[in-house]
């Protein structure tokens, strides 16, 4: 009785099988999804920063330096520039220099690719004559410009 039971399920189930694939395609169409991603950048982590020196401080000579890190994420080949004037009181100024990861003012990221890494910003400002500038505070704003290429 087992055995007429799974013959007639097993026949059910081929003669199913059978009609699925027998059946006709009447119409059929296709379509490409798309999609277009847009160039994007992120700076992150860019902090004020002071710089210091090992000389004493204040005299003729005198090497000040310091530097920040900040993260950069594209999605695309970018460039980033940085600008920066010298430090100054309002009144008198020093000679400040800018670089970033020990190559000068700009940097491009590989072409062709994607970047998330981590960079270093430095300046550095140089005193002349002891009363070529005046003691106190001195700063100057940078700003860092990421562009697409």
């Amino acid at each position: 009785m087992k055995t007429i039971k799974a013959i007639f399920a097993l026949t059910a189930l081929v003669a199913a099988i059978s009609h699925a694939q027998a059946a006709a395609v009447l119409d059929q169409d296709s379509a490409t999804v798309n999609m277009d991603i847009g160039r994007y950048a992120s700076l992150t982590g860019l902090d004020d920063f002071r710089l210091t020196t090992n000389d004493p401080d204040g005299s003729a000579g005198a090497v000040y330096s310091g530097n920040d890190q900040f993260d950069l994420e594209s999605n695309a080949q970018v460039r980033v520039s940085l600008e920066g004037g010298d430090l100054s009181n309002g009144k008198d100024s020093v000679s400040t220099a800018y670089d970033m990861d020990g190559n000068g003012i700009v940097f491009e990221t590989a072409a062709d690719s994607v970047h998330d890494g981590k960079h270093v910003v430095s300046a550095s400002a140089k005193l002349g004559a002891i009363s070529a500038q005046k003691a106190g505070a001195y700063s100057s704003k940078i700003t860092l410009t990421v562009s697409a290429l």
